[in-house]
Order: structure tokens, then sequence, then C-alpha cells
């Protein structure tokens, strides 16, 4: 069976802005009952904001030296997390709200019972990847049908695999591992200056910082983390070897995340020590030529390259900042890696890799390139076709390997960022508009893009963070508008209307529409259409359901409350092949008697 994103989430999305009511595409992000979305909440809009009864706070962040600050909010229906379901409210420093970014879901129906204990949810989940790891069970509910459900996340030293397990039926809906993948001499024989970053223990020192905010670990070729603590008799770290005992790595594993956190603190007003009481964790030798580079949830790891395609992966300071920047990401957003969220997850943290080289002042625009002998990097935000990656949403890439393409579809983000920094247009010449992007330069789009993506809920899509990304923009509004259009993430797509040809579908007939009761309070909508369609309830009181799934024979079930007497309307819509709504037909209301 094929665990997608996309096989749980296929429904639509209404975007509320203030210049523009946009619609994702059908593969893209939630829409459930009264789904709001106001990521440009502005002025007296934002201030006058009243949050829904059913929000509470989880989280809040400083944004720069600016004093203003991020209160992240998460919704919830019974015992249950609303899914998608987190507004952000930014706020200045008089403590005003100046801009609020999220869904909010007002009325709620479940279309299933919780059945499943959540030592039950995470028994089936043991049954499949073993019992050993930390674990995490929490129920959610999918505002978009209704369904509860568990997300049961297992972190391991190299995996963090997240299980959503039906309530009711203990099927799995959705699976995917989460793992971010991507004095001293450094891997490249340059020296640098430890002062302060080692500490003398008795009688060798160590590679943990006089601080405390940082330490760093020698894995020996093996996969066990943290591995042993990075040791030297006189601090004088120069043991060459691209394999362990060589200590190049560490040296540069360790320096660089005291610039990714000294940029964190100065530039961001970031605390990795609020998040990660541990602080920075690094390990070098990671398992025997491994070509590759992750966050684990806890801690970085580094292997050593296979010495042809990489050398040691800690040796560029981008790949360092970029996995670093995926716990900053966990800490705030918390983007699913997986599909257009998990891209916007690998982007921010290309986007911050890239600041961070900047910063330290060897700045460019590929990734990697300091540990591809044999090439220019692994991606290129100038030119993100030089790699093989999109620079623009129609070439998206569609499938479900790469964890639906985060890695793949992050050029097209990454391209967007570059042309907000320095302007001009799209590298693929047949996708260039012909009318340049006014770049903004780097400080002024590294706020807008922290901001921004900080804010967003862990679904996000393209197309939202377009909307967060304008929300936070100032006077730059047209800039970051233009930037996304020259990518194809445009107010055309995010509308809806997505510029197809209209397809073939011809007129859906709907017919023998009816309600019945289930048991209890349970009830089903159900009816017929002449043509494959889609299935969608519309409630006057609670909002929109949907089914994407194309079939003849309709229905959907519901919890609803005893004695309430339900209006409602049924609507079937045959998609092209793009994507675009090709024809629909809406009947009612009708009404169920609970």
């Amino acid at each position: 069976m094929d665990f997608t994103l996309e096989a749980f989430m296929t429904f639509k999305t209404t975007i509320i802005a203030t210049c523009l009511l946009a619609a994702a595409p059908s593969s893209m992000a939630a829409n459930g009952p009264n789904a709001h979305l106001s990521p440009s909440l502005k002025g007296l809009q934002a201030k006058n904001f009243v949050l829904p009864d059913n929000a509470t706070l989880v989280k809040r962040f400083a944004l720069g030296h600016s004093g203003m600050e991020t209160q992240r909010f998460q919704q919830h229906f019974q015992n249950a997390i609303v899914f998608g379901g987190e507004i952000s409210l930014i706020t200045a420093a008089s403590g005003d709200v100046v801009t609020v970014i999220g869904r909010r879901y007002d009325h709620l129906l479940s279309s299933n019972s919780v059945k499943l204990k959540a030592e039950a949810a995470k028994g089936i989940v043991m049954m499949k990847i073993g019992g050993h790891g930390r674990w995490t069970t929490n129920l959610f509910i999918n505002p978009s049908n209704g369904l509860f459900f568990y997300i049961v996340e297992n972190q391991r030293a190299d995996s963090r695999w997240h299980y959503w397990i039906d309530a009711e039926t203990g099927e799995v809906l959705n699976a995917y591992d989460g793992l971010t993948t991507g004095s001293g001499t450094g891997v490249h024989g340059d020296s640098k200056d430890l002062s302060g970053l080692t500490t003398f223990n008795r009688g060798n020192f160590e590679m943990v910082s006089a601080n405390g905010r940082l330490s760093t670990y020698d894995a020996g070729g093996r996969s066990r983390l943290p591995g042993a603590l990075a040791t030297d008799s006189d601090d004088q770290w120069v043991e060459p070897g691209r394999t362990s005992p060589g200590q190049a790595a560490m040296v540069d594993a360790h320096f660089f995340a005291n610039v990714t956190d000294s940029y964190f603190l100065s530039v961001l007003q970031f605390n990795w020590l609020s998040h990660y009481s541990q602080g920075m964790v690094s390990t070098a030798h990671v398992k025997r030529n491994y070509n590759n580079a992750y966050w684990n949830g806890y801690q970085m790891a580094y292997g050593d390259g296979d010495g042809i395609t990489f050398i040691n992966l800690s040796g560029d300071l981008d790949v360092v900042g970029h996995e670093l920047s995926h716990g900053l990401t966990d800490a705030t957003s918390d983007l699913i890696y997986q599909n257009e969220s998990g891209a916007l997850n690998e982007a921010f943290s290309d986007i911050m890799g890239t600041n961070i080289e900047f910063y330290y002042g060897s700045g460019n625009w590929t990734i990697g390139e300091d540990i591809t002998p044999n090439s220019n990097g692994i991606r290129n935000m100038a030119d993100p076709g030089e790699d093989g990656d999109p620079s623009h949403y129609n070439e998206r890439y569609t499938g479900t390997g790469d964890n639906g393409g985060v890695h793949i579809n992050s050029g097209i983000i990454n391209h967007w960022y570059y042309l907000l920094v320095n302007g001009g247009q799209n590298a693929d010449g047949q996708f260039a508009s012909g009318s340049d992007v006014a770049g903004i330069g780097l400080d002024a789009a590294t706020q807008i893009v922290y901001s921004g993506f900080t804010s967003l809920p862990p679904n996000a899509d393209f197309c939202l963070a377009r909307a967060a990304t304008d929300a936070v923009a100032g006077t730059y509004s047209a800039n970051v508008l233009d930037a996304w259009d020259e990518v194809g993430v445009t107010e055309t797509l995010c509308s809806g209307s997505g510029g197809g040809s209209g397809g073939t579908g011809g007129d859906i007939a709907i017919s023998n529409v009816s309600s019945r009761t289930i048991k209890g309070v349970k009830f089903q909508i159900s009816w017929d259409t002449d043509v494959a369609s889609s299935t969608e309830v519309t409630f006057s009181c609670c909002g929109t359901y949907v089914k994407n799934e194309q079939v003849t024979s309709h229905s959907y079930n519901f919890n609803g409350s005893k004695g309430v007497t339900y209006e409602y309307y049924v609507t079937s819509k045959v998609y092209d092949s793009a994507g675009n709504v090709a024809s629909s037909a809406t009947a009612g209301p009708f009404v169920h008697q609970n």
C-alpha cells in the first residue's frame, strides 16, 4: 500500500486574504468546516481578531530585534487536536496584534468514533517497526472529513517514523520517515579558533563549549548516537583522517554549530537552549562511508562521505546550518516532512543555511559545494534546474518518492527566495515573465521569511506560504508577490482557477439524495451521480466535508447531536488532468432530523 499524505488529505482549501480570495489545488492542504485562513489580517482587522474558545497557547518566540513576537495557538475538539488548526498572532512591542496567520475551524462534526486507546495505536505501529526508541502518541481530528486519528511518532538515532492510525478501525492512513537528511584543523585543512569552545576535564580537553551550549561527539563509524564525547590531550585538534579518529570532521561540526548558534541568537533572536535544553549536540563519523547528514529531532549527525561523491558532511557551513535549521522549524512551525509542507521545511533550511554562510562572510547560492569534490553542490538556489530541480510550480514533482518531493520541490521555494533577495527573472527561460522582480536584499528578505515561515501551520502548502509572507512583508508586499508569481505560485493558482482548459466532464446529474440514522447520533448522507465525481456535503451550520475520490455512488457518515435538524447541500465535481474543476453540480437544500 502506498502511504501518502495525498491519499489521506485530498481536499480543497480556502484562503481568505485582504486583497485576494485563494483556494489551493486539490492535493494541497486542508479545508474543513468553516475553515478560515487569515494570513493578511492587518491593522484593525488583526487587532480586533477574536480567537476561538477552543484555542490554547502552545508556543511563543521573538521575531528579530523589533520587539515583535509570534504567539501560536492550537485549536482542540473534544479531546483531540484539530489537525492544521493552528493560529499564529504576530504582536508588536506594544502587545497589539498586527498580523494573523492560520486556519480557524468554528464548527466540527466527527465522522467516526474513538474506539482505540493511544496505547493500542502505538501497539499497531510497534508491530511494524519494533518497540525501541522514544514514542509520542496524540489524538487528532481531521477537519476536512471529521475523522479522528492518532499520530504515533517514534524517534530513533537514524529515523523519525510517523504513523497516522484511524482511531476507530486501526487502519494505517499514512506513514513516513520524518528524518531530515541533508584551534583545530577543519576538513579542508583550514585552521579554526576553538577558544571558549572546549573545556578541560579530568586531564583532557573536551568538545564542550564553556557556556554549555555546544557539545560534539565521535560515533566511530557506527550508527549509535551520540557516540563518545570528542576529547584531546593538548587542545590542538589536528589528528588527520576522513574517518575516525580523524578530528577534522568534529572540528568543523563544532565550530560551524557555534556560528549557527550565534546567527540564531544575534539575527533571529532565537535561543536554542529555550527549546533544546541539551544544547546543540553534534556527532561526526556516523556510519561508514555515509553520504548524508541529518537532524533526528534531538541532535545532529554527520557522515564521513565515501570520499568520492561526498567528503565529511560537517565540512560545509551551509549544510550544518541547514540541518540545525530543521531544529528551528521543529520548535516553531513543525512543518510536516512530506509533500508541500515538507518542501517548505527543506527550503527554509536551505535558506537559513545560505543566510548563515553570508553572515559568516562566505556566502553563495549553492548548497553543499564544499563537500562535493566532483560537483558544484547538491542544489543551486539561483538556478535549480542545474541540479535537475524545478524552479517553477508547473514543473513540480507530484510522485511519492522523496517523501512527496521534499528536496526536489524545495527548488521552487529556494528560487523564490533568491529572486526576492537579488531580483531578476526565473532562471528557466521558458518561465521567465519578461519583467524583473525587484530584489529587496538579504536583511529584509530574511526577516520576512523567518516571520512568515515560523508562523505557518504544520500542514502548510505553497499558497499558504505565499499568503503568510505577504502578510508580514509590509512595504515589500509587491516584491514578495512578484517573486512568487515568477516561480508560478500565483494568485490565479491559489484562487483555484488554475488556468486550465476546462476539461470535458460535461454536466453532472445528481439523484437519489437521502439521509438515514445509522445508530444513536451517527447518520449517513448518500446520493448518486451519472459520472464519476467527488463527494462534498455542505451543512448550513457546520461547513463543508470533502472526499476527492471519483465515484458514482456517494456517501458520508457523521456524528451529530441528538435532536438537531441539519440542513445540507450535496455537491459533486469532475476534475481535469491538471486538477482543475471541469464541471460540477449542487443539489439542495435537504434536511436530516437526527
